[in-house]
């Protein structure tokens, strides 16, 4: 019902207040409160994913008018946003900072990207997809020939990777399953890492330079042709595949590397998918091809966080189980042990 009575600019305003209301629910009922229940988890994450799915493709349509180098570096922000998440407050983290500061940090850049969105985002023209949110997708819709069929491979492609993003996590989590991470060899308990600083100086440095690097690329592409187009979203799903696949080896520093190589061909997808919309979907169709493009990557996204992603996870530690990697002991010091090295990832 909301997206019949707002514009599209008025659509991404409520995702920001929508998720400053998920952000602070934590803060006031678990650090305020003291409530440990779990339907503080579900309310923070349905009111965080009705943002976003309100958010991304809405805000994409919205600020295609800046310009392929600035949109570039907008969609650039989202990795480098999760960049400092979970690098450098995940390193102050092991050195002793409260969980509760992640959220706190978030509550404080929310209101300043609605302010900086609101300054200099572009005044959306006639022609150009103005009219309430509801009533723009519907109109394409009708008229599906003049985009649809065009949009059909980043549909997939997207799908493909939000699936390898989303896995990765836990996947990462299932297989470094310890408070320690050996580097070089899955059986040593020689050479190891506290998990905290595998993760916040290696593993998400590697997701991070992967992920934002390759969504600047495709601006020194040209998508003029079909054979063009093919080869770069195969090129990206076989990166995907491929850094998918390097977990398999169970090696630590291989892992950053796969990290590395999944996340550039989801970023590159992602960097390629709102260029081709940009240049080749009407103006008028942007909102409806954006919004379904998101959508297509949230089934991605779902199926590659729920239960297919222990089965694979079964599948990398199938008959090797070690001290610290694929460790299978259930004693309560070693599950206290796991969720307090991993916490800094999981709260946000």
């Amino acid at each position: 019902m909301l997206l019949t009575v707002l514009n599209p600019k008025g659509i991404v305003y409520l995702a920001y207040v929508v998720m400053f209301v998920a952000v602070l629910v934590p803060v006031v009922a678990v650090w305020g409160a003291g409530v440990k229940a779990l339907w503080v988890v579900y309310l923070q994450y349905s009111l965080g994913g009705i943002a976003i799915g309100l958010f991304e493709g809405t805000f994409l349509s919205v600020i295609s008018p800046l310009g392929k180098n600035t949109k570039t570096f907008v969609i650039m922000g989202a990795p480098l946003g999760f960049a400092v998440h979970n690098i450098p407050l995940g390193l102050f983290q092991q050195w002793g900072m409260p969980p509760l500061v992640y959220y706190l940090y978030t509550l404080c850049c929310l209101p300043v990207g609605l302010l900086v969105f609101h300054q200099y985002a572009p005044v959306v023209r006639t022609g150009t997809g103005e009219g309430k949110g509801w009533q723009i997708f519907v109109k394409s819709l009708t008229s599906p020939a003049a985009w649809l069929p065009a949009m059909l491979p980043w549909f997939i492609a997207k799908l493909c990777g939000n699936f390898v993003l989303e896995n990765a996590f836990p996947l990462l989590f299932n297989t470094f399953n310890t408070s320690r991470v050996p580097l070089l060899d899955p059986a040593s308990t020689s050479f190891t890492v506290p998990t905290g600083y595998y993760l916040s100086l290696y593993w998400f440095v590697m997701v991070a330079l992967g992920d934002t690097i390759s969504r600047r690329v495709p601006n020194y592409i040209s998508l003029r042709s079909v054979k063009t187009c093919a080869a770069c979203i195969t090129g990206a799903l076989v990166m995907c595949v491929v850094g998918e696949a390097l977990n398999f080896l169970l090696l630590a520093i291989v892992t950053g590397i796969a990290a590395f190589i999944a996340n550039f061909g989801n970023g590159f997808i992602y960097g390629l998918s709102a260029k081709f919309i940009d240049t080749f979907i009407p103006a008028e169709h942007r909102y409806a091809a954006y919004n379904l493009w998101c959508f297509c990557g949230d089934i991605g996204g779902y199926a590659g966080s729920s239960s297919m992603s222990v089965r694979i996870a079964k599948r990398v530690c199938e008959g090797r189980h070690y001290t610290y990697v694929c460790h299978e002991s259930t004693s309560p010091g070693m599950r206290a042990s796991v969720g307090d090295e991993s916490e800094s990832v999981i709260v946000i």
